[in-house]
């Protein structure tokens, strides 16, 4: 959830603006003054930025939380979000910048040793992430979905432990079984979609399970490589893939 504070808090930067902590009015701020206009100018070009930002997240939190086997965690961010856009859109920069740089775990106690923890989340990789794509798409350098015989994307980093991976994917026609294979290291995920696990329509969306990565390291700067059907087939659009923690990994 950090990374969405981290955009807006880039957003505001690349502006041209510092975050500002919330403090009582100084004399310049009186209602009639310059100061008190320019912020009013700010917060509306804050929420035209922010709002479109914030309602996909939302819609993206939706998503997750309808194929997750524990919804609770996404339903409590929906929430919290929900109220930030009933509250006009704008994010509170100085709390988003300190949560960045807030310790992860609370400090330890003296004569305690620290426990090393890494945090685990869902990881969605799209088309518009994507290192390479083939057949390269027609429409855009960075699509919402691809038609694609093979894809590959970077991982920067993923934490150790068990991972469902899922395909959310469009095939309006299949004559015979497609074969879906997915290699990341030295994992290998292989699946059939059937016939009739075809899409009605081009851009109707499914869910298909590949399988689960059990990772005993962590993957860092490693290629995660998906092919379907032949080499240069384009019988499947994909529109995400992803690799969410598998309760039975916790």
């Amino acid at each position: 959830m950090n990374l969405l504070r981290l955009f807006l808090l880039l957003t505001a930067v690349a502006a041209g603006q510092t975050p500002a902590p919330n403090s009582a009015p100084v004399a310049a701020s009186a209602e009639d003054s310059r100061l008190r206009q320019m912020e009013a100018i700010y917060q509306q070009q804050l929420r035209a930025l922010h709002v479109p930002v914030v309602s996909a997240y939302v819609t993206d939190l939706q998503r997750l939380a309808a194929s997750a086997d524990d919804p609770t965690p996404y339903q409590r961010e929906i929430a919290r979000i929900q109220g930030i856009l009933a509250a006009g859109g704008v994010v509170d920069l100085t709390t988003a910048a300190r949560s960045l740089m807030a310790p992860a775990e609370p400090p330890p106690e003296p004569g305690v040793p620290p426990v090393s923890r890494i945090r685990r989340g869902t990881l969605a990789l799209t088309p518009d992430l994507a290192a390479s794509i083939h057949p390269v798409p027609d429409t855009s350098a960075s699509p919402e979905a691809a038609a694609i015989g093979e894809i590959d994307w970077r991982i920067d980093s993923l934490p150790p432990g068990q991972y469902e991976v899922l395909v959310q994917y469009a095939c309006a026609a299949l004559s015979s079984p497609l074969s879906i294979d997915c290699n990341v290291a030295e994992h290998r995920l292989s699946a059939q979609l059937a016939p009739e696990g075809v899409t009605s329509e081009s851009d109707s969306y499914r869910i298909l399970r590949l399988g689960r990565l059990d990772l005993s390291r962590e993957l860092r700067g490693e290629t995660l490589h998906l092919r379907a059907g032949a080499v240069g087939s384009s019988a499947m659009r994909v529109k995400q893939l992803l690799l969410t923690p598998s309760k039975t990994g916790d």
